[in-house]
């Protein structure tokens, strides 16, 4: 119930301060209340494509913010360019970030 109020004070016509003041302390009460979420709810959050896409985030972050700036910059279509953030990120994860961190696993 929180995080779909949350989600819906960042919908456009509500006011900046809102989302700040009101929505993202309702995203984290849902979150940390996941605990006593509905089993179908931790099991889809629990599931494998989730899973993954939850390995990907950070490299999705990194990533996303240079083809925002083409869709609404430059005009690209955004679909496009959405592959080219999960191009460019899962490639980023894979040949640098997941390396990285079984050398840093293995030696320290």
């Amino acid at each position: 119930m929180a995080s779909a109020a949350a989600v819906l004070l960042f919908i456009d016509p509500v006011p900046t301060p809102i989302h700040y003041l009101v929505a993202v302390p309702l995203l984290a009460l849902a979150v940390n209340s996941l605990d006593f979420s509905a089993r179908y709810l931790t099991g889809f959050l629990s599931s494998r494509p989730m899973a993954m896409l939850g390995l990907w985030s950070y490299s999705l972050y990194l990533w996303q913010q240079p083809f925002y700036k083409f869709v609404y910059s430059q005009g690209s279509a955004p679909l496009p360019m959405l592959a080219g953030v999960f191009a460019c990120a899962l490639c980023s994860y894979y040949i640098v970030e997941k390396p990285a961190r079984g050398w840093l696993n293995r030696n320290w």
